[in-house]
């Protein structure tokens, strides 16, 4: 009988519910935003929030491209720390918005973001993910 390689490999995982990285859904540290453009990846800082569950972000009125309707990936994490490394990534379409973020507001371009994938992680808490002996 033939054994199975995949059965005896180990397999972990470094994803968590979004609510173990909770505070950094409302006050990250960092949080970046990465987008096409002119067919290269860009990226921009921004701040993000929550506004009501939905994930927003704002970029600077001074030369930010309009990401209305456009694929983008929202990375906030808990910032240059290396050995913190918990964060949360939200991929989807950026919808214009006019939910205020922080007190200079004014200064910025509001969107909320149509997810189609979140993904927490927090490296603090790698664990078992099954398929393997540790199921």
């Amino acid at each position: 009988m033939k054994k199975n390689p995949s059965a005896s490999v180990k397999r972990v995982t470094r994803d968590v519910e979004t609510t173990a990285v909770g505070d950094i859904l409302d006050h990250a540290p960092r949080a970046t935003l990465a987008f096409v453009e002119a067919e290269e990846v860009e990226v921009l800082p921004v701040r993000a929030g929550m506004s009501e569950g939905v994930h927003i972000f704002a970029v600077p009125t001074a030369g930010a491209p309009d990401l209305r309707d456009r694929e983008v990936v929202l990375v906030r994490d808990d910032g240059p720390y290396w050995f913190q490394l918990r964060g949360i990534t939200v991929r989807g379409i950026a919808k214009r918005g006019v939910a205020p973020i922080g007190e200079s507001g004014q200064h910025l371009i509001r969107y909320s973001i149509e997810p189609r994938r979140v993904l927490a992680w927090d490296y603090g808490r790698l664990r078992g993910s099954g398929g393997g002996p540790d199921r």
